[in-house]
């Protein structure tokens, strides 16, 4: 008699566990909008790439550029643009799975030294950039570059944030 009873809890369990497993994900999918795999890192993209021209044309009708600086000004823009393909290159998952332990560890640092190193010089190029252009400026100019530039953190998230993207 407690074998029976222990069966059908069993087999309910079994039947409700595998009901659930259908329902989630299935449910999970349309919640994640935009913010899925597929298309989140694209809309993304776009909405950044958006905001930071926006603050680009903010930035430039604030400086009133004389017709001698702007090709300082295209040049500035130019190098602050993010580069056609990632700078950091991502790991080889399936060739990683193939290595011992100590050889992946060793794999995965070198790769991120790489990336690191490819994210610094980017970072310097994009630094003599500013410096370039901060050079090309007036000291009033100067006073609204700097007022304007100052690091804010991330534009959607925290405290301190100048604004949204629209």
């Amino acid at each position: 008699m407690k074998n029976v009873k222990l069966s059908r809890v069993a087999l309910v369990a079994l039947l409700a566990s595998a009901a659930w497993m259908t329902v989630v994900p299935a449910q999970a999918q349309p919640m994640m909008g935009d913010y899925g795999m597929h298309g989140g890192a694209t809309s993304h993209h776009e909405r950044m790439t958006k905001y930071a021209e926006k603050r680009q044309a903010d930035l430039k009708a604030k400086l009133h550029l004389t017709a001698a600086q702007e090709p300082a000004w295209n040049s500035f823009v130019q190098a602050m643009k993010p580069p056609a393909k990632p700078v950091a290159q991502p790991l080889d998952r399936d060739a990683l799975a193939k290595l011992p332990t100590p050889e992946r560890i060793e794999k995965m640092n070198a790769q991120h030294e790489a990336n690191f190193a490819a994210m610094q010089t980017q970072m310097k190029q994009r630094g003599e950039a500013a410096k370039q252009f901060y050079a090309q400026l007036t000291a009033e100019q100067q006073k609204v570059f700097d007022a304007e530039t100052v690091p804010q953190g991330h534009p959607m998230m925290g405290p301190g944030r100048k604004g949204r993207p629209d």
